[in-house]
């Protein structure tokens, strides 16, 4: 009976550590970026895949980097309307996508990596 429970409190201790493992990797900020929060995002090293050129105010999204098959991206202002949506699904892999806010001017917006799964999104500021 003893050994039952060591061996459920070990298999609860473990998910408990695997749960902790993956929220912390969303916590960290990238330039002038940060995660949003939402228990539908994808797990998604962003330091390595998304990379800004803040002088330029453009952003590249690096495919190959990415742990999933993206279906499409959209950018939103803060207000929520759409100013962007491009369906990726068919591109290559091994593309790099480049989203340049110039065009969009000053403000607070936030990109979504969408997959068939789940939805990946990252605040950007552009000053």
């Amino acid at each position: 009976m003893l050994r039952k429970f060591s061996l459920l409190l070990a298999f609860l201790f473990a998910g408990l550590a695997t749960c902790l493992a993956q929220s912390a990797s969303f916590n960290g900020g990238y330039a002038t970026a940060s995660t949003g929060s939402n228990s539908s995002l994808l797990d998604l090293d962003e330091g390595e895949s998304i990379y800004a050129d803040a002088e330029n105010q453009v952003y590249y999204i690096d495919f190959e980097r990415l742990s999933m098959n993206l279906s499409d991206i959209v950018v939103k202002r803060q207000d929520g309307e759409i100013i962007l949506k491009e369906d990726v699904f068919e591109l290559p892999v091994n593309t790099i996508y480049e989203i340049d806010f110039s065009q969009y001017g000053a403000g607070n917006y936030e990109i979504e990596l969408r997959s068939f799964t789940g939805v990946f999104r990252r605040s950007v500021s552009i000053r």
